[in-house]
């Protein structure tokens, strides 16, 4: 290991603390920690179990761990959770502290050029909200923004450009759409957790983490952790994000991660 390497992602990381702790102070007391979470979507929280991942960083921070569910059919668009039996038998169950609701992967960067793809990405997240907010009065709603394809994705002879036209393209289509999603449910105290932020700032960075599994699309180990990081403070608020669970992760590349989640919160720090 190159620990001279390590040292200095380190010191990165405690900086970039410094400045999430002053950020989230403020929003530490507002909320306490949850007991109940509900997962709602599909392959992206299902892959790696990412629900478990955020249990272990949530017991690696000291925290208690709060009884999960999840309703994750391949696929679903948030339209179709919207009218789902299994998914409306969770949201129905009420008391959650805390639903985090993640979109079908292509959904919201479709939704820029697509009218009817907009409207049911739109319908979807307020017809959910709506629900949740009924049987859960006190409920944060957090919507789980997703990444970009790999850039070789676009390197197929048919590869689908309805998506974007390269991964920046993809993942601004997605900020976008998740953004005013969120805004438009603020009523209903619902937020983004800029997922696919951090993972496009590990992509600008040299060299990159390989974040996405062979096809792509969905997430290899280190970008669901990745993804639980980015929840887990959404969620939590932490005073750092120095998280000693790091699985089959080397200590550089658990801290490079670290990194990423905080340099996204911090963009995001006053954003829906």
């Amino acid at each position: 290991m190159n620990t001279k390497r390590t040292a200095g992602f380190g010191l990165r990381v405690f900086l970039l603390q410094l400045i999430i702790a002053f950020l989230f102070t403020g929003g530490a007391d507002a909320a306490p920690p949850p007991s109940r979470i509900l997962f709602i979507g599909n392959s992206y929280t299902s892959v790696n179990g990412l629900p478990a991942i955020i249990k272990q960083i949530v017991s690696s921070a000291g925290h208690s761990i709060p009884t999960m569910a999840v309703s994750t059919p391949g696929g679903l668009t948030l339209q179709q959770h919207s009218k789902l039996p299994a998914t409306l038998s969770k949201i129905d169950q009420g008391n959650w502290d805390v639903v985090v609701i993640q979109g079908q992967s292509q959904e919201a960067a479709m939704a820029e050029h697509f009218a009817n793809m907009r409207a049911s990405f739109q319908e979807g997240a307020a017809a959910l909200c709506g629900r949740i907010k009924a049987k859960s009065p006190n409920v944060r709603i957090v919507f789980y923004e997703t990444w970009a394809r790999h850039a070789d994705y676009w390197l197929a002879p048919k590869a689908d450009k309805a998506v974007g036209n390269n991964p920046g393209d993809m993942q601004a289509r997605i900020r976008k759409w998740y953004r005013q999603v969120a805004q438009t449910a603020q009523k209903q105290n619902a937020i983004v957790a800029p997922v696919g932020d951090a993972w496009e700032l590990n992509y600008m960075s040299a060299p990159p983490l390989r974040l996405h599994g062979k096809d792509n699309s969905h997430p290899a180990f280190g970008g669901s952790y990745l993804a639980a990081l980015v929840i887990y403070a959404t969620i939590y608020h932490p005073p750092t994000l120095a998280i000693p669970y790091r699985a089959a992760l080397s200590e550089s590349e658990a801290l490079r991660l670290q990194a990423f989640a905080l340099q996204a919160l911090k963009a995001n720090a006053n954003l829906p």
